[in-house]
């Protein structure tokens, strides 16, 4: 659905050229960060105290936070605040007096609790979030979703994911990848780990990764595809994603859904301490073609025969409906009158 006469303002630690590249309408955007989310040192290593601690010294100037994000947001008069999923969103919502959504498949209350088990003295961590989401108008609760007793008011949704439009040959082609090889994605997020790359790797089979997917340098024989060159073929991430004939990851729910959507094969290693790990893997069993990879093998790289496994099973086309985003937008409209 789309409604052109409703604005969206992103505030976001997100670059813009993300939102630019994705997003097409009426929209602004502006950078803000409400929330700490985890310590890591890279995209499999958590640290639960030293998250908990960012977090009480994040705590520890709120209100300075809130009244900041109020002097700006109020100037824009919105209608309402869609969040996912920093708790101080809501605070910010029920001050100006206007609907506060959420939108997610966890939540930090529950991922921090697990935390607070073995570090009790953050244990007024959680109770600040649960505070916080406790002032949610409503929460869109996705599929694959964790403890998120927290809210009041919860509205199931179906998975919102970004589906593919290019084929693969197409992706292919644009980006000067070989016809005939299989083709192997590396997707580990933002921060990114540190690889060698694979050992023993056969003929026939390219490794590709995303400029932010690696903590170094691109191990050989992986090929490094640049944000640049992907907005320049006019191909996305999901096209990518599609095209291939296996994703190796660490489960999240934005790949995890991506995969689901467009029926990507997956290879999965665990992630460190993370409540929601348990939840998406339950998911890829579900709902795809997967292999399991241990970190250790991962780092030595001994990838072919989780690979391999995968490559030998036919792919499994979406078990769950896609139309997320659609209906999350209705919702969001019917609380704005706009529907």
């Amino acid at each position: 659905m789309r409604r052109p006469e409703v604005r969206v303002e992103i505030r976001s630690w997100l670059p813009r050229d993300l939102f630019d590249f994705e997003l097409r309408g009426n929209f602004g955007y502006a950078p803000c960060q409400l929330d700490v989310g985890v310590v890591q040192s890279d995209s499999l290593s958590v640290d639960p105290e030293a998250s908990l601690r960012a977090y009480a010294q994040l705590l520890a100037r709120c209100e300075a936070l809130i009244a900041g994000e109020l002097q700006v947001v109020t100037a824009l008069r919105p209608a309402a605040i869609l969040a996912d999923i920093p708790a101080l969103a809501f605070d910010v919502a029920s001050r100006l007096g206007v609907p506060g959504i959420a939108m997610t498949n966890f939540s930090w209350d529950w991922i921090y609790a697990d935390y607070v088990r073995d570090f009790p003295d953050y244990s007024h961590v959680v109770e600040a979030c649960r505070a916080s989401y406790a002032q949610a108008s409503m929460l869109l609760r996705l599929p694959l979703h964790g403890d998120l007793s927290v809210f009041p008011h919860i509205r199931d949704i179906p998975l919102v994911a970004r589906l593919a439009t290019l084929t693969g040959r197409d992706v292919r082609v644009r980006l000067g990848l070989p016809a005939g090889d299989r083709l192997v994605l590396l997707s580990f997020g933002g921060i990114g780990v540190d690889l060698r790359g694979p050992r023993d790797a056969p003929r026939g089979v390219t490794f590709v990764v995303m400029q932010s997917g690696m903590k170094r340098a691109v191990p050989p024989p992986c090929r490094l595809i640049t944000d640049a060159a992907m907005a320049a073929a006019h191909v996305r991430h999901q096209d990518l994603v599609a095209a291939c004939d296996a994703v190796m990851t660490k489960p999240g729910y934005g790949i995890v859904s991506e995969c689901i959507a467009n029926a990507a094969p997956i290879v999965y290693t665990p992630r460190g301490r993370f409540a929601e790990y348990v939840c998406l893997v339950e998911g890829i069993s579900a709902h795809l073609a997967y292999a399991f990879m241990s970190n250790d093998d991962l780092y030595a790289g001994r990838w072919m025969p989780a690979l391999e496994a995968v490559f030998a099973q036919p792919r499994r086309h979406p078990g769950l409906a896609t139309n997320g985003a659609e209906v999350a937008a209705e919702a969001i409209c019917a609380t704005l009158g706009t529907a």
